[in-house]
């Protein structure tokens, strides 16, 4: 009896050990939670209303980009980039090229973008 729970003692450390190294991961947001988070981020810059609906209008339109899915790996750079290029130019149009390089600069750009540890893919090359 004694080896049957210790058998089951160290399968259960292996198992919680696994699950635990694997992360939370938690679950992805929602949109409208992501908007949110968006709008929170922007507070510090002490944009109006209007101009901080429009930065959220810009970056969550991806419209321009297409179906991802059916494009090759270079299709979808070349997508990307092109759609980063229009949403700075808007974003200039919209706010100035001074509020516009602070927003870039204070919101993560796509996944992991502006956070420590994230990678810092996506952020624009600035030209």
């Amino acid at each position: 009896m004694k080896k049957v729970i210790a058998i089951l003692a160290v399968a259960f450390c292996f198992t919680a050990s696994t699950a635990m190294a694997q992360g939370g991961g938690g679950q992805r947001m929602t949109p409208e939670e992501r908007i949110a988070a968006m709008k929170e981020q922007l507070k510090p810059l002490n944009l109006t209303a209007v101009q901080t609906d429009s930065v959220v209008a810009i970056m969550t339109d991806r419209s321009a980009m297409g179906n991802m899915r059916e494009m090759s790996q270079e299709q979808r750079q070349e997508a990307m980039k092109n759609w980063m290029e229009a949403r700075n130019k808007r974003m200039e149009k919209a706010l100035g090229a001074d509020l516009a390089k602070k927003v870039m600069e204070t919101l993560p750009q796509g996944r992991g973008g502006g956070r420590p540890g994230g990678g810092g893919g996506g952020r624009p090359s600035g030209k």
